[in-house]
């Protein structure tokens, strides 16, 4: 695993005319993290339904990612210049000190 530092923004959408249009993204937190990938069994499940490009970033637990906890989809990680868009949060032996974010390239 290598260390890095990721930020985290949520998406932001408004209505013009009728539709739904995206905003320039809210900067929500940065922090540092550890950069993994997946293993094993959740590779395979990963590769199943085509999310190839798959990293996870484990952040230490705080008030900010909390809030992130029940609404994934509003969020994204940019990392070293490429966004990656949160799809699950995993607790590690389910203690509360470090998340792992896991996120799959955009684009």
């Amino acid at each position: 695993m290598s260390a890095g530092r990721i930020r985290i923004y949520r998406h932001r959408y408004a209505t013009e005319g009728g539709r739904r249009e995206e905003k320039e993204p809210e900067y929500h937190h940065e922090a540092w993290c550890e950069i993994g990938s997946l293993y094993g069994q959740e590779l395979y499940k990963a590769l199943e339904i085509r999310l190839e490009n798959t990293i996870v970033f484990e952040v230490r637990y705080c008030r900010k990612i909390k809030e992130m906890q029940h609404r994934l989809k509003e969020f994204f990680v940019e990392y070293e210049g490429e966004k990656y868009d949160i799809f699950a949060m995993d607790f590690r032996r389910n203690e509360r000190q470090y998340v792992l974010l896991k996120a799959n390239r955009i684009g």
